[in-house]
């Protein structure tokens, strides 16, 4: 038996030294002179593992406390809890060593080798230390965001003792301290079981220049271009050098060399715990070099790397002064000493980024740009006249009748304007109490960012800028979805809704052109059923009007037109201003007639008056401004085309610049950046390489389109002046009289020029800047609509195609981001897609044609499993779907999904693809991972003749998908009338469920879908069908959501009129009660519906003592004349009677005296504690 191990109390440890990794444990422990018994005791929640032993200095023992990091976890974060943890269980440590492997950052200035030792050093005002993922990687190196501590002057003052050594003996005693570890643990000497704690020999140290790429999966650098390999001169020996400076710490693993080099006259080397540690408690960080941050890394030398830092830990603690130690301060008491500070800083801190991280998540929208863009566009003192308004008046009272304004007004008549100075009303009303506001400006063009969530978010960030702290209630929401890597959903952006909503006593919401977003339905009935403390302004055309009265019910309106006074007030303001090009050219006679002529023409249109204006005041003299007056547009129509003539007469660089960039904005696939633009206008046909001299000067870059471009401030982008110019142009053949089949040809070519551009050092870093981004992955959209022009540039693009792979890759990083969801490394590019599968993602026939000449493999798979095929499909491409087909592409490829190219056809609503596959003998009934099948994805995209078609083709019509929806369900659930009947006619099962037991009838009656209600119950569909997700039968959904007709045609197919659904107990006459629907609840009532039906949960109400407290005056009316109970025995009334007793029996008694006239009789009793009837009075 053994002689037992010293085991010391907790307190006789100053030494904290952490190893994350278990071969760097390992090769700490064997640095031990003596090893110790475990410690006694930690700290209830200390996690950590120890070893604990001593470690000889030069005049006394020094015991050493090794903690490893829990296995498979690292990390700056891992690495503060560990030292947080020994610093509970071991209070009197005085410092740290963080001892362990890194990647090595080779320079001209530093020949650093694996296997050689890195020291983080103090350099000036730093620690030694920086965090790389804290700071910003540039062109030109690392921009520091902040160092860490330094280490404390104990470990200095030894460190320079070292350092002094080793010039004075010629080297370290590292290679001696090795020889003894491997005497005492020959293991680890022992290369059998793999690489061990030893040199691993200069063949395997080899060092690639920062472009040459590792072969994937290679396990060795044999395939490496041995050309590409940086020659370095010879060591005389094998012994480790040791490096002192900077080292890089942060959570990302590097595997980048590009990025090392960029760090390369900094830092020495690359590690992941240092950052953390540091921030805990005064430390050194000791690392031993195992790669260099390439593609080339492995792990072989992570052994030996591991032992070499070891071994200079315990060199240098071998000349560490104990009495030095011994007057170092506890690293506890420096961390208490300097806790408030931390915890006041870091809160401020912590709060700011958090708030400025939560707002960013919930949505991209930056609503306060436009609006401040509004601001400048409107003249002082228009647009009062709202505030006058008795609606308005009401609406933005503290207590207004009725919740949601709606203006509504034709196209140009100055809505935005209007809306924008609503907003800022309501910003004064905010200071006055617990007032909450927040607004959007519908746009056309942003109809992709502008989701309802995005909305919703754009709405709570602005609602929780007007409180001093987030509430708790979201913080935990969001901090759980960001750690599940989740975006913001619409459940959680209703819930985000509620919770802002409450800490309000009012909240207004201000949408301006609700006609211009593209879900308004979703939105509006998300809005509609939120809190009532909600008060919503809409503006928008007339036709958005039918819409918003489906969801909105309590609403009045204001209707907008352009007034007299508003138009007056603008042409004050526009006389004399930034956009009158010679003010002296005005005399106050053509000021008036000015002033008349424009009023009398504007016939309630703003944006007419605001061309007029900029029309006249473009010429130079009074005699041509007069002259301009007389031939003045009497129409949006024609002041648009007079103002595109008017941009022909300039000088032909100005004119030539103004074309150009209308017909960029107009006709880009998405809205391009003032960036953008000026790089594009800068690209002339004859160019070999971009020249920067060629832009336009930014400040002045839309002076030249007279008013009909702005630049959007919330987006950066330029777009069209409004909504009615887009309008415009879409109309017309052409475009300054080219046309814009010719646009799209000029706009393909400046794009594929830019891509062939030789590439510099610059764009290779900012692959984002310029044209890059548009270009890259807009080109063949551009190509595929003017291709068959004689002159387009189809050699552009194959040249693009032959060299992008080796010449331009960073484009290719910007199409793969527009194609794919994922994020591919530059290694590998070459496995996402082929040249096929970008030919027919562009649906560029010509270019897919010469691919199939030239022998490319058609039916390759990307990287998600799709062949070009598919590509096509899905993008709707009919004619280079049917160029694939007859070159024999196979038809029934599933991609990862299992989804065939007809199933994406159908995905993307692309019905003439989806013909042709059909028709060419595609697999009707293949489903995808959902177990949706093609009848399925035809019935919920409206594609009529496909569904007909795979019928014929022997589709079954009864499939179900993962959700239980068959075909029927989903072509109700979408309303598509033509559909059911098709499918009905053909057998389709009426009765099918899904998993919450919802059939076709329940689904129509849900929607409000009459005319579909009547064709399911022409086929017998059963009326008491029960939802089991909303415990409801189709009459108490008719009933709920006020549908008349529907619950007619429901019980004269025998619908139970008191079936109870199983959330609150209600009837469909209690349904109908409380959301005041006065035609259904008469319908229930003459059909005998039970009047004093009584909850079942514990309230005990009846449909009248419902209506009463939802204040519902006829259905009070209805069914107390129609003998309802006047005495219900609520549960709550006796407590709500003493409100009623309040406002007087008298008044309780002529409501009473007016019911028993209904009923032919009166009733001379007074009324009793419980009467519900006080409620009306309330």
């Amino acid at each position: 038996m053994g002689h037992p191990l010293p085991q010391l109390d907790n307190s006789e440890y100053a030494v904290g030294w952490i190893a994350a990794l278990p071969h760097e444990r390992a090769a700490a422990k064997a640095m031990l002179d003596t090893v110790h018994a475990p410690p006694r005791h930690k700290h209830a929640t200390d996690y950590n593992s120890y070893t604990l032993g001593t470690i000889n200095g030069p005049n006394g023992e020094h015991n050493v406390v090794i903690a490893s990091l829990p296995s498979g976890r690292y990390g700056t974060v891992t690495a503060a809890t560990s030292a947080k943890q020994m610093l509970s269980s071991f209070p009197s440590i005085k410092f740290g060593l963080m001892v362990g492997i890194g990647g090595g950052i080779p320079s001209d200035d530093h020949d650093i080798r694996l296997g050689d030792v890195v020291v983080s050093q103090p350099t000036g005002a730093f620690g030694g230390v920086r965090q790389y993922d804290c700071g910003k990687v540039t062109a030109h190196g690392f921009e520091e965001c902040g160092a860490l501590n330094c280490p404390p002057e104990a470990l200095l003052n030894a460190m320079g003792e070292l350092q002094s050594n080793h010039e004075m003996m010629g080297g370290t005693s590292i290679p001696d301290i090795l020889e003894s570890m491997y005497t005492t643990y020959p293991a680890m000497a022992d290369s059998r079981r793999g690489p061990a704690y030893i040199y691993q020999g200069a063949d395997h140290d080899r060092l690639f220049c920062s472009d040459c790429i590792h072969g994937k999966g290679a396990k060795d650098c044999g395939g490496c271009n041995p050309e590409k390999e940086i020659k370095r001169p010879k060591r005389l020996d094998q012994d480790p050098y040791i490096h002192y400076g900077t080292i890089a710490s942060g959570n990302k693993v590097i595997k980048d060399a590009k990025v090392r080099d960029l760090l390369a006259k900094s830092c020495l080397c690359f590690e992941m715990e240092a950052a953390g540690l540091m921030n805990q408690f005064p430390c050194l960080v000791i690392r031993g070099i195992c790669d260099y941050c390439d593609t080339h890394k492995n792990d072989r030398w992570q052994k030996y790397a591991a032992a070499t830092a070891a071994a200079y830990a315990k060199e240098l603690l071998q000349v560490t002064d104990a009495l030095d130690i011994q007057n170092t301060p506890e690293a506890r008491s420096i961390v208490m000493d300097n806790l408030s500070e931390i915890k006041r800083m870091i809160k401020g801190l912590s709060r700011d980024q958090q708030q400025k991280d939560l707002f960013k998540w919930l949505s991209p929208l930056i609503p306060s740009a436009r609006h401040l863009e509004n601001q400048k566009r409107r003249a002082e003192g228009t647009a009062t006249w709202i505030f006058e308004d008795l609606n308005f008046l009401d609406w933005s009272s503290g207590r207004p009748n009725f919740r949601t304004l709606c203006c509504y007004g034709d196209p140009g008549v100055g809505k935005t304007i209007v809306s924008s100075i609503v907003i800022d009303r309501l910003r004064e009303l905010i200071p006055l109490g617990s007032i909450g506001l927040a607004y959007l400006y519908g746009d056309y063009r942003d109809q992709r960012a502008q989701t309802t969530v995005n909305i919703l978010g754009a709405i709570v960030k602005q609602l929780l800028a007007h409180l001093s702290e987030i509430p708790l209630g979201i913080l935990e929401i969001y901090e759980a979805r960001v750690k599940q890597e989740n975006a913001l959903s619409l459940p959680d952006a209703e819930k985000f809704l509620d919770i802002a909503c409450e800490q309000f006593s009012r909240v207004y919401i201000c949408l301006d052109a609700l006609d211009e977003l593209w879900d308004q339905r979703s939105l509006l009935m998300t809005l509609q059923a939120r809190s009532t403390s909600i008060q919503l302004y809409i503006t928008g055309r007339p036709h958005v009007q039918v819409t918003v009265e489906r969801y909105i019910k309590e609403k009045r309106e204001i209707p907008i037109v352009a007034h007299d006074h508003d138009i007056r007030r603008f042409i004050d303001y526009e006389i004399g201003g930034p956009n009158d090009i010679e003010p002296d050219a005005m005399d106050e006679k053509l000021r008036v007639d000015i002033q008349d002529k424009i009023i009398e023409s504007a016939k309630g249109v703003f944006l007419l008056p605001v061309l007029q204006v900029h029309a006249i005041l473009q010429s130079t003299t009074i005699r041509r401004r007069e002259e301009a007056l007389k031939t003045l547009p009497s129409d949006l129509g024609n002041a648009f085309a007079g103002t595109m003539a008017r941009i022909e007469q300039q000088p032909h660089a100005q004119s030539e610049q103004a074309k150009k960039i209308i017909a960029w904005v107009y006709l880009a696939e998405r809205p391009v950046s003032v960036d953008e633009l000026l790089w594009s206008l800068a690209i002339e046909d004859d160019d070999k390489a971009f020249n920067p001299r060629g832009m336009p000067i930014r400040s002045t870059l839309i002076n030249c389109c007279h008013g009909l471009v702005v630049i959007d401030q919330e987006t950066t982008t330029v777009r069209l002046v409004h909504y009615s110019f887009q309008e415009y142009l879409c109309r017309q053949n052409q475009l300054f009289g080219v046309s814009k089949v010719q646009w799209h040809n000029q706009i393909a070519r400046t794009c594929l020029a830019f891509l062939n551009f030789p590439s510099t050092p610059s764009e290779d870093i900012c692959i984002g800047t310029g044209l890059m981004s548009y270009a890259a992955t807009k080109w063949g959209h551009h190509l595929r609509k003017s291709e068959h022009l004689q002159d387009a540039p189809l050699e552009l693009a194959r040249e693009y195609l032959r060299t992008v792979s080796t010449h331009n890759r960073a484009s290719l990083h910007s199409l793969y981001r527009e194609m794919y969801s994922a994020k591919y490394n530059d290694n590998e590019l070459h496995l996402v897609a082929s040249y096929v599968h970008i030919a027919a993602f562009f649906g560029v026939h010509a270019l897919v044609l010469h691919l199939c000449l030239a022998k490319c493999d058609l039916d390759s798979r990307d990287i998600e499993g799709q062949t070009p095929l598919s590509w096509a499909a899905k993008g709707g491409h009919e004619v280079v779907a049917k160029l694939l087909i007859e070159n024999g592409v196979a038809l029934d490829s599933q991609d990862d999904a299992c989804r065939t190219p007809l199933l994406l056809a159908l995905e993307s609503r692309h019905e003439a693809v989806a013909l042709l596959l059909i028709e060419s003998g595609a697999a009707v009934d293949a489903a995808d991972r959902f177990n949706n099948v093609a009848l399925s994805m035809a019935a919920q995209s409206r594609c009529e003749a496909v569904a007909e078609l795979l019928i014929g083709r022997g589709a079954s019509v009864d499939t179900k998908n993962q959700s239980g929806l068959t075909p029927l369900s989903l072509a109700v659930l979408g309303g598509f009338k033509k559909i059911v009947k098709l499918l009905l006619d053909n057998g389709a099962a009426v009765e099918a469920t899904d998993r919450h037991g919802r059939t076709p009838l329940l689904f129509a009656v849900s929607s409000g879908l009459e005319e579909i209600v009547k064709l399911l119950l022409d086929k017998d569909a059963n009326v008491e069908a029960f939802d089991y997700k909303y415990g409801r039968t189709p009459l108490i959904w008719a009933a709920a959501e006020g549908y008349e007709t529907i619950a007619r045609l429901l019980i004269e197919k025998g619908a139970e009129v008191d079936s109870v659904d199983a959330g609150f107990s209600w009837t469909p006459l209690a349904w109908a009660a409380v959301n005041g629907f006065e035609g259904i609840s008469r319908l229930l009532v003459e059909n005998g519906a039970e009047m004093e039906s009584v909850e079942v949960n514990g309230y005990g109400r009846t449909p009248l003592l419902l209506a009463l407290e939802a204040r519902n005056e006829p259905i009070v009316k209805l069914l107390v004349g129609k003998l309802a109970a006047v005495d219900s025995n609520a549960l709550r009334c006796t407590e709500l009677m003493s409100c009623a007793e309040e406002k007087g029996l008298d008044a309780l008694m002529d409501f009473l005296e007016f019911t028993t006239d209904h009923r032919g009789h009166r009733s001379k009793r007074k009324p009793n504690a419980n009467d519900p009837i006080h409620l009306y009075f309330d």
